[in-house]
């Protein structure tokens, strides 16, 4: 089958970072790769040429450093769909967004012209195969595990609330995404947690010391767990609860931060973040409401009155309590006023 193939390579630790979190951001999250417009295929970067929802293979790139002279090896790890692509005037960058989708085993066909692949192209038009085994998280992590930095790797599986998983929302022409969670309910990160070592020549395997820190940049959050997460075997699940605390403002934007770290050690390209919308709910503001009305009422009928007073028509009251309701819901809504 012929596909477009986005590459990224050892070459810089920034494009080994971005292959880690091709493996670490869950399904349907938006990744955004960079490319000089030389490296890019001629015929994909046509204006006529509508590259959105085509499909793409990820590949990871190994041998493509100067200090190594080796041949190259290009990795498979994951599919994915491409929801917008633009090039700047200003610095002749080709940006691609893409949806990441299912992890896969391809393997490049030996057909393909040299002059599409890297070091020549890294974002080109390829005839591939695909193969159905070794093609989950923990394959592709095993298959490129020994080219790069001793790390723990992790995966987002998702995120889930009381009963159901929580959607992604997108963007700005889908070039963003993020989940909207809700102040004072409970969630739980779907984790999945690598660490599998390096192995060298002589067939010996050393496992990383590597933890994965999970960290809210609001402090809104509360992460019910021992952190930084390890783990003391190859490949483990984990389920860690997060609460949203109460929010003084309606919406707040905060950032999950899963940052690999080690003593003495700096993977400073590699941390990922999860972007998140913190929300007031309508429910609480709308009883709010009710209870100020309910309030109003009781002092108003607990008072004293002489028997001269005249209530208002009846449709007079009904619409006063309304008009209360809704302006005290909305101040507790928009402005926190309680």
């Amino acid at each position: 089958m012929e596909i477009i193939c986005a590459f990224s390579s050892d070459s810089r630790t920034l494009y080994q970072a971005d292959i880690y979190r091709v493996l670490a951001l869950p399904k349907g999250h938006v990744t955004h790769f960079r490319y000089k417009k030389m490296w890019v295929d001629n015929n994909l970067l046509s204006p006529k040429k509508n590259l959105k929802n085509k499909k793409v293979a990820i590949f990871y790139t190994h041998g493509n450093t100067s200090e190594e002279d080796t041949s190259e090896k290009h990795i498979s790890i994951r599919w994915a769909k491409i929801c917008h692509t633009e090039t700047s005037e200003e610095t002749d960058v080709f940006h691609v967004y893409m949806k990441l989708d299912e992890f896969a085993n391809i393997a490049i066909d030996s057909g393909n012209s040299v002059e599409k692949q890297p070091p020549t192209k890294y974002f080109s038009k390829l005839t591939c195969t695909e193969t159905l085994s070794d093609n989950n998280w923990q394959a592709r992590v095993l298959a490129i595990k020994d080219h790069f930095p001793k790390i723990t790797y992790f995966h987002l599986k998702s995120i889930h609330g009381k009963c159901k998983e929580v959607n992604l929302k997108y963007e700005n022409s889908d070039k963003f995404c993020f989940y909207n969670l809700t102040h004072g309910n409970r969630y739980t990160l779907k984790l999945a947690l690598g660490n599998p070592g390096v192995t060298d020549l002589a067939g010996n395997t050393t496992q990383s010391n590597s933890k994965i820190e999970i960290h809210d940049s609001s402090d809104e959050i509360t992460i019910n767990c021992i952190n930084p997460l390890e783990t003391s075997i190859q490949f483990d699940d984990y389920d860690i609860p997060i609460s949203v605390k109460t929010l003084q403002v309606m919406k707040q934007a905060s950032l999950l931060r899963f940052s690999p770290t080690e003593k003495d050690q700096d993977f400073g390209e590699f941390p990922t973040n999860i972007e998140l919308n913190l929300n007031l709910t309508l429910w609480r503001p709308f009883i709010f409401g009710l209870f100020s009305v309910m309030a109003f009422w009781a002092l108003l009928l607990a008072r004293p009155m002489s028997s001269s007073v005249e209530w208002a028509s009846p449709l007079i009251l009904v619409l006063s309590s309304i008009m209360l309701w809704l302006a005290s819901g909305s101040l507790f809504f928009w402005f926190n006023k309680k």
